[in-house]
C-alpha cells in the first residue's frame, strides 16, 4: 500500500520580514524622530552653558557627518556642500577656543548650531527607515575609510 496524501498546508507567512519591508519604506516615526534630535539640542543647549563634554560633541559630529552623507543622497537632500563646510570651520573655531580655555559662544556661533540642529529635525523629517539605514552604514564605512588612511584629516578632540 502506498502511503495517504499529505494535506497542503501553506507555509505560515512571517510577520517580522513582512513588518521589516513595509518599515524599510515608512518613514521615521515621530519617537524615532524625537530620539535622533533629542541629543543635538541638549548638546547644543549644554555647549551654549559651556558645560559641553565630548559625548556633546560626538553627537554634534555624528549628525554632521550623516548629513554629509544625505547631501549625496539626492532623494534626502542636495545642495547642502556649503553649508557643511561652513558648520564645521565654526565647530572648528569653536574647539581652538575650547583648547584657549573660552567656553563662550559667539551670538552667530550659537545662530548656527540652532540652525544645524533644526535642519537636523527638518531631514528627518523626510527620511525613511531605509535611508536612515544606508546612511548611517555608508558614514559608517566612510569614516573607517577616512581614518585609515588619515590624508588630509584633521582629528579634533574636546578639551
Amino acid at each position: 500500500m502506498s502511503k495517504p496524501r499529505k494535506k497542503y498546508r501553506p507555509k505560515p507567512i512571517k510577520t517580522c520580514t513582512l513588518q521589516l519591508a513595509v518599515q524599510g519604506w515608512a518613514y521615521l516615526s515621530k519617537e524615532d524622530q524625537e530620539s535622533l534630535v533629542e541629543p543635538i539640542c541638549e548638546a547644543v543647549l549644554c555647549i551654549f552653558k559651556g558645560a559641553g563634554t565630548k559625548e556633546h560633541w560626538s553627537a554634534i559630529f555624528d549628525a554632521l557627518n550623516m548629513l554629509e552623507q544625505f547631501n549625496k543622497m539626492p532623494q534626502v537632500m542636495t545642495g547642502a556642500r556649503d553649508y557643511i563646510e561652513s558648520m564645521q570651520t565654526v565647530i572648528v573655531n569653536i574647539l581652538d577656543r575650547y583648547k584657549e580655555g573660552k567656553r563662550a559662544l559667539y551670538p552667530s556661533e550659537l545662530d548656527d548650531l540652532r540652525g544645524f540642529a533644526d535642519l537636523w529635525a527638518d531631514v528627518l523629517s523626510t527620511v525613511t527607515h531605509n535611508d536612515y539605514y544606508v546612511c548611517a552604514e555608508k558614514t559608517h564605512k566612510r569614516l573607517v575609510q577616512v581614518l585609515r588612511e588619515g590624508k588630509g584629516v584633521k582629528v579634533l578632540e574636546v578639551a
